[in-house]
């Protein structure tokens, strides 16, 4: 299946998107460099075009994460995803964790309670782990029992993931900042 993918500015720094014919196949964060993003966004093998070159359907999509990377409350319910590279374990969580809104949070134990597979927490955290579409399937929204932040695996770690929750006014710890942050 043939991929093509795109590098664009956000308020955060130059993110990514890659597509094929049946849906998105990979959002990319910022990375340490420009040429660290591109070789991750094609690391499947997409085909990079210019951000002008995109169908209209992926411009939007680059549009929604711009708002969202500026605070603006922002839904990806109707962007179609490309699972293939996805279990079925992890398909179901995604889509589970799809309907998380806006400013809302989940524990890794409720959301495998959800999907009828209790005691599989650390599942999902592997599933997390391996999200191929940060912020569209928001993995950033899903803690740890008692409000822990978890693990966040894009750049930053839980740097990043505190800051994405604090763009939709949530506050695990109650907005309190690390002295080294």
């Amino acid at each position: 299946m043939f991929e093509s993918a795109c590098l664009f500015d956000t308020a955060i720094g130059q993110c990514g998107l890659a597509w094929s014919e049946a849906g998105l196949t990979g959002v990319q964060l910022p990375e340490a460099s420009e040429e660290a993003a591109r070789k991750r966004l094609v690391r499947h093998g997409a085909a990079l075009v210019d951000e002008t070159d995109v169908p209209a359907g992926i411009a939007e999509v680059v549009a929604a994460l711009r708002a969202f990377l500026v605070g603006e409350p922002t839904v990806f319910h109707e962007v179609e995803l490309d699972m293939r590279r996805h279990s079925a374990f992890e398909q179901a969580a995604y889509l589970a964790l799809r309907q998380v809104p806006w400013g809302e949070t989940v524990t890794y134990g409720d959301l495998a309670t959800a999907l009828g597979e209790p005691g599989a927490g650390r599942a999902i955290g592997v599933a997390m782990g391996r999200n191929s579409w940060p912020l569209i399937v928001p993995c950033h929204r899903v803690l740890g029992a008692n409000g822990w932040l978890g693990g966040f695996s894009a750049p930053g770690g839980t740097v990043t993931k505190k800051a994405l929750l604090a763009r939709e006014g949530v506050w695990p710890d109650g907005g309190q900042m690390a002295l080294f942050e």
